[in-house]
């Protein structure tokens, strides 16, 4: 396998291979695990002498971690094309990791000046425990969310995709087009599949049936269904121009060649 060529984006790759896979667990794994803890220290206040820093600590990398993965996120998007949901849900841990951080940070050093003040916080104390506990149980949510719909991107057509399609056992659609033992479908047979329930589109001359990913499309239904029953080569090479994964992924709805007109 060659490796990757780099597009000169900072964070793109790691040992001539993308950064993200591997940066993307360092906000998953940590944010969940610092919001947790500072769940415990906002329950056991004993423990918060010993535990708050090693917390805060762990949201403040967590925090680092949430940016290299958005970058390098970026860096990735430019060559497989938009993850969409993931993106958006990437966004969202970032900032939800950086205002963890500076909440949990301002509260501890809030609890240890008035631990060492002798005086009590009060009901102040309790709302805004209860404030940053809402906080950490969001961000625990989110990075859960996030890790989620990225694994469900990359290996939802790799687990759950039924059997490639080859010229040798058409779809049944297909077979409708072998009138005199030629595969050429015309693109008036295209233009009539043009809805999630079938949906073909024909690129750089050759027909594809993409109904089973349109579901499953990083970027959502949309990006599908708006070319369904179209010549897409165009809007094909203007997302995916020199991408070899989004090429590969769809060489395997191939069901035969657009007929020349």
């Amino acid at each position: 396998m060659h490796p990757l060529a780099a597009t000169g984006r900072p964070f793109d790759l790691f040992a001539g291979l993308p950064l993200h896979p591997l940066a993307v667990h360092v906000p998953v794994v940590l944010l969940p695990l610092g919001a947790l803890g500072l769940l415990v220290l906002i329950v056991v206040p004993r423990w918060r002498a010993p535990l708050a820093w090693p917390v805060v600590g762990i949201l403040g990398v967590a925090m680092v971690g949430a940016l290299v993965a958005k970058l390098s996120g970026e860096a990735l998007a430019e060559r497989v094309g938009s993850p969409g949901q993931h993106e958006q849900l990437g966004n969202w841990l970032l900032a939800t990791s950086a205002v963890l951080f500076v909440a949990a940070l301002a509260w501890w050093l809030w609890q240890r000046r008035s631990a060492r003040a002798r005086r009590s916080t009060g009901v102040m104390g309790v709302l805004a425990g209860m404030l940053l506990g809402a906080l950490a149980l969001g961000a625990v949510i989110i990075a859960v969310l996030t890790g989620h719909s990225g694994a469900t991107s990359v290996w939802s057509d790799r687990v759950a995709a039924p059997p490639a399609q080859t010229p040798s056992s058409p779809s049944p659609d297909a077979s409708d087009n072998e009138g005199d033992g030629d595969d050429d479908i015309s693109i008036a047979e295209v233009a009539s599949h043009d809805d999630s329930a079938s949906c073909w589109v024909a690129i750089e001359g050759t027909v594809y049936d993409v109904t089973s990913w349109v579901a499953r499309h990083p970027g959502g239904p949309d990006r599908i269904l708006a070319i369904c029953g179209t010549d897409a080569s165009e809007d094909f090479g203007e997302e995916h121009a020199g991408q070899a994964l989004p090429t590969e992924q769809l060489s395997q709805f191939a069901i035969g060649e657009l007929a020349e007109r």
